[in-house]
């Protein structure tokens, strides 16, 4: 009889794998490396965020003077009203006592100086023989609307300005540093002008670019917009910001960082860089004088060497045990996965839809024997599988191609020729029905019921699928044959009382042309339906018949939505119905016809409940107060274009979300004798 430790398959691969990656690799280089790793990524961070502040520190030491450098000219202009040749030497004196400036200028308002002199702006600068007195402004150059006078001028405080390239006043890359000052006009206090500073950026962009951040590392500067002010890929300072590369490369990363950034915010994360193509991590601070961010990237693999070559000894020491190991490794395999492999084998004729493939036969009592068995069995239920599902398949196909012709023979009994008559202007009409299944309970119709007299009608059979379609088509047919049989007998009537009328020497006066009751056609139609009506299935219906001539307007409802009553340069309105029963639910029932006169311009709105119980994915249903809402904005003047509009505001409020009901919907408008049907 076989050990255990011969016959268990997972115990060898068990005693593997814990003899050679556990006790060997695991134990000794990862430990290590994971420690070491941590300690000097909590090292480097404190580094990292005190180098990034000390560099703050630096550019702030040079910019935080210079807004109360500015203000003291701003006081000197609103106190003493300097002439020309005093701002001059004002300007003079400020550039020789602060080394950080290039340039400066006290700019007015449009005949702020002068009456009838728009732009005065006295502007001195250095220059390699001294400092330079000049006048800003004119057609060339019309400060009043760049940033570097307006923004102050429009906010009133301190502002400074994006980096801009100064072409009329010193000709160089630069900052400005803009305060406005006042005057009294009037009795009230009124900006007069705006003093500024100019600070040449080329410092800053020595400073940052030649912080030293290990081998491949680097710092940069971004404005308050997110503007790089200084960055080590050529081109990209001035004319690009952290939100352009971002989109450039795709980097939600790096959007999200330079939110933060232009916000002021202060952190330490981790970040591919895009400039240099490593990972690694970003430190940045705020620079509080100008609005400005700093910050500073140190490349991982550079911060990790010491640790990667820490583990590279641990692992060296681990290898000639490995390599024991692994000679181990393979006289074992060797002897475990040969029937594996040859297991596989069969399993890939298997797949390849070879189902009597044969499985290889095993003389050995271990897990590889007990899986080839397990394979066998699931060849046999594969085949019977196969089998089962080849015939539902067929199954299955063959009753959606059923349906499939149920559904066009269903929408082939409802009338689609609109409008229904060409040759009569009276009315104008339009229908559509979208089935929430291949078949479904919902349908209209529309018909002459006599010279002058169309009847229309909507209904909804109770229940979904193929017994609904059944219904529906009895149902409507049942209903027209009513109609017309309601039609001739009313033909007839008014045939004999016009006879009778004649005979009495034609002193009567005309008899008006008797039409179709819509209570009478639903009372006869739902005594028929409800007999035999062992499935206890219904249905609701709107029927009316329309006098072309006069608008005159009889209906009856059994259980029906209410329509909707759109009268010309009115608010639209549920049209009132006697709140009687469904059609079809038992004998007995007689429907009551109620009357109303449509004047030209009015119409009608019919539709199922699958129009006001439409739902969204937030089970919210489309509901009536909607319906009443969306007909008043599209009106009835045009029916297909207001069955059209509502179903794609139906379908647009459910959002994709399945439905669980037939949308119907049948629109008329009546537009009298001496209207145009077009």
């Amino acid at each position: 009889m076989k050990s255990p430790l011969q016959r268990g398959l997972a115990l060898r691969l068990s005693l593997l794998v814990l003899s050679a990656a556990g006790a060997v690799l695991a134990g000794i280089v990862l430990t290590t490396y994971f420690m070491a790793r941590e300690a000097l990524l909590h090292h480097t961070e404190a580094t990292a965020r005190n180098k990034a502040q000390a560099l703050v520190n630096r550019i702030e030491s040079v910019l935080t003077p210079i807004p109360s450098i500015v203000q003291g000219v701003v006081y000197d202009m609103e106190d003493k009203h300097l002439d020309e040749a005093a701002i001059f030497q004002r300007q003079r004196r400020m550039l020789r006592d602060n080394d950080a400036l290039y340039g400066t200028a006290v700019a007015f308002e449009p005949e702020g100086w002068a009456k009838g002199r728009v732009h005065f702006a006295p502007y001195t600068f250095r220059t390699p023989l001294g400092p330079k007195a000049t006048h800003l402004g004119g057609p060339g150059y019309r400060y009043h609307a760049m940033d570097w006078y307006q923004i102050p001028r429009e906010l009133d405080r301190i502002v400074w300005s994006e980096p801009y390239y100064d072409e009329g006043g010193g000709n160089s890359l630069m900052a400005t540093c803009s305060v406005p000052f006042h005057h009294e006009v009037n009795g009230k206090r009124a900006v007069a002008g705006v003093v500024t500073a100019d600070v040449s950026l080329e410092w800053l962009k020595r400073l940052v670019a030649g912080t030293s951040v290990l081998e491949t590392g680097y710092a940069f500067l971004i404005t308050n917009n997110g503007t790089y002010v200084t960055h080590p890929a050529p081109g990209v300072a001035f004319n690009e910001s952290i939100f352009s590369r971002a989109e450039e490369f795709n980097d939600p990363r790096l959007r999200e960082i330079g939110k933060d950034m232009v916000k002021g915010g202060s952190r330490y994360v981790s970040w591919d860089s895009k400039h240099t193509g490593t990972r690694g991590f970003l430190v940045y601070a705020p620079v509080p004088s100008t609005g400005w961010s700093l910050g500073v990237f140190y490349p991982r693999d550079e911060l990790l060497a010491s640790v990667h070559s820490l583990a590279l000894v641990s692992a060296a020491l681990g290898g000639g045990g490995f390599v024991a190991l692994a000679l181990l490794v393979v006289g074992i395999a060797r002897s475990i996965t040969l029937p594996l492999r040859r297991l596989t084998t069969a399993a890939r004729e298997v797949a390849g839809g070879n189902l009597d493939a044969p499985l290889p036969a095993l003389n050995r009592d271990d897990e590889v024997r007990e899986l080839a068995e397990s394979f066998g069995n699931m060849q046999v239920s594969l085949r019977d599988y196969i089998r089962d599902l080849t015939q539902a398949t067929a199954s299955r196909e063959r009753m959606e191609s059923e349906l499939r012709i149920a559904h066009d023979i269903q929408m082939g009994i409802l009338p689609k020729i609109f409008p229904p008559f060409p040759n009569r202007s009276e009315i104008d009409l339009f229908a559509s029905l979208v089935p929430a299944r291949e078949v479904g309970g919902d349908f209209y119709d529309f018909f002459p019921c006599g010279e002058d007299q169309f009847c229309f009608l909507i209904g909804d059979v109770s229940g979904k699928g193929v017994p609904a379609a059944f219904y529906m088509a009895v149902a409507k047919t049942l209903i027209k044959a009513v109609a017309e049989s309601a039609r001739s007998r009313a033909q007839r009537r008014s045939d004999e009382d016009q006879r009778a009328n004649e005979s009495a020497g034609g002193n009567a006066p005309a008899l008006a042309r008797r039409g179709a009751d819509p209570g009478r056609i639903l009372t006869r139609a739902s005594n028929d339906l409800a007999q035999d009506n062992e499935s206890c299935m219904f249905v609701t219906i709107f029927c009316a018949v329309l006098n072309m001539n006069t608008g005159e307007l009889s209906y009856a409802s059994a259980g029906h939505n209410p329509p909707v009553l759109l009268r010309a340069g009115q608010e639209p309105e549920y049209l009132p119905t006697c709140q009687e029963p469904v059609a079809g639910a038992m004998e007995g029932v007689e429907y009551t016809t109620e009357t109303l006169t449509l004047a030209p311009g009015d119409g009608l709105l019919l539709y199922t409940d699958g129009v006001t119980e439409a739902m969204n994915p937030a089970q919210e249903l489309y509901g009536e107060p909607r319906l009443l809402e969306r007909a008043k904005a599209l009106g009835c003047r045009d029916p297909k274009a207001l069955c059209l509009r509502l179903g794609e505001d139906i379908h647009a409020f459910a959002a994709g979300a399945e439905q669980s009901d037939d949308i119907t919907m049948l629109a008329l408008s009546y537009l009298g004798r001496g209207e145009n049907a077009g």
